[in-house]
């Protein structure tokens, strides 16, 4: 009798050993799948069940810029050296005065503006430089396409930008003029005049806002040392390679590019002012 007791114990305790309930393991997770979307965070599972997370790369915008022209000059300093403001003229006209001078004779240890840097106000690419002629001297011209500014600025500059005439009635000899070729985008084209020597820059180079672009110098149409500092809205990809008039000397290109940036009305005027004040 207590054999048969044993016995059926024993079966028992082997029952409860062999429970499946007990014997199988369970997944810790499920796989996570790759998003989509290349900014947002993966979530990646470990054996542990631990989190880790992959952040994937993203492209960092360039923030928008404006620069002082001058040396040892602040946007709030600017008007004190003002020397002549910006006139802007009807189209076809060459009258008043196409940009900004900034010029001084004595300021703190500088004895004159003569010599000191001249400095990008925006980021851009050349232009043309330009040689000692009539009226800029030495000259270098930047090109900032529109879409690089922010959407305000833009907008506010071409607020601005008046219907282009069919025929300007120029008050000047002007010998025939193409007009630039539009893809219907827009650029500002900023201009430093009046340079002590010609630019050390080619077509196309790159140049950061705040770069050297030369010294302030007396060439050109000029009487004493100053920046011309001159900015207009046109259409994008102007290539000019001289410009200049009022000489004998001048060929046909350099007058027809001289009508056609400053009175053909495809290149507008704006004053610098509506960036600095800004900044």
């Amino acid at each position: 009798m207590k054999k048969c007791i044993f016995i059926i114990l024993i079966i028992i305790l082997s029952a409860c050993q062999s429970n499946p309930m007990t014997s199988t393991s369970l997944p810790l997770t499920d796989t996570v799948q790759p998003s989509a979307k290349p900014t947002k965070t993966i979530p990646v599972t470990s054996t542990q069940t631990q989190t880790q997370t992959a952040i994937l790369p993203t492209e960092t915008p360039i923030p928008f810029e404006v620069c002082v022209p001058l040396e040892d000059e602040t946007f709030e300093s600017l008007p004190l050296i003002l020397a002549n403001p910006l006139d802007i003229p009807g189209f076809g006209q060459d009258t008043g005065h196409h940009g900004l001078d900034f010029a001084y004779f004595q300021r703190g240890d500088r004895p004159s503006i003569q010599g000191i840097q001249i400095y990008a106000i925006l980021s851009g690419r050349t232009v043309l430089t330009l040689d000692d002629d009539i009226p800029y001297g030495y000259t270098i011209m930047l090109e900032t396409p529109l879409g690089d500014l922010p959407e305000w600025l833009a907008e506010k500059l071409m607020s601005g930008y008046l219907p282009v005439p069919e025929d300007p009635h120029y008050r000047l000899n002007c010998p025939p003029i193409e007009p630039p070729v539009h893809t219907g985008a827009y650029s500002v084209y900023h201009l430093y005049a009046h340079m002590e020597e010609r630019p050390n820059s080619i077509p196309g180079e790159w140049n950061p806002c705040g770069k050297t672009l030369g010294t302030v110098g007396n060439s050109g149409y000029s009487s004493n040392p100053h920046l011309h500092l001159e900015t207009r809205l046109g259409p994008s990809g102007a290539s000019f390679q001289t410009i200049a008039h009022y000489e004998n000397t001048n060929t046909p290109e350099q007058m027809a590019n001289y009508c056609l940036w400053r009175m053909s009305g495809h290149y507008q005027l704006f004053d610098p002012f509506i960036l600095f004040q800004e900044k």
